[in-house]
């Protein structure tokens, strides 16, 4: 009989722990949006429109001289309801590129900007390639632009 209660005590205990100990947060991950984008704006110095890139097309060309680093170029980026909005500001989401051939232009930032949305870039030779940007995440990508054609002139 002392066991039969015993019994039933230790399954209600289980029960309860379980059911109380169970719940939908993920304690590794913090609970946080991220940053959702549809496309690309670039602005140049001035703050006329360089380039837009919307759901990875555009029939825009960002130029840049040959032998010279650019003025800056500011990011901003196409929500989904294609409303210009600004990049994300937070610790965790850096901008990060990848030029198609490097030989043509780097990617330039000031020092302690890195990873912010302003960047310069210093063409190399003269030609064409391309420029991809992206939003990064807590190590990965949330967001790529899509190739944006880059010429050398």
């Amino acid at each position: 009989m002392k066991t039969n209660i015993l019994a039933r005590i230790l399954i209600l205990l289980i029960i309860t722990i379980s059911f109380f100990s169970c719940k939908d947060d993920d304690p590794i991950t913090p609970a946080e949006d991220h940053f959702e984008a549809i496309g690309t704006v670039i602005y140049d110095a001035t703050g006329a429109l360089a380039v837009s890139i919307l759901r990875g097309e555009t029939n825009d060309t960002l130029r840049i001289t040959n032998g010279e680093r650019s003025d800056h170029f500011d990011v901003k980026f196409y929500d989904d309801n294609e409303n210009i909005v600004d990049p994300p500001n937070n610790e965790h989401t850096k901008l990060s590129y990848e030029i198609g051939d490097s030989t043509f232009a780097s990617w330039w930032q000031h020092e302690g900007e890195e990873g912010g949305f302003e960047f310069h870039l210093d063409g190399k030779k003269v030609g064409k390639t391309t420029l991809q940007l992206f939003i990064v995440h807590e190590n990965h990508n949330d967001y790529r632009s899509g190739e944006i054609p880059l010429v050398i002139e």
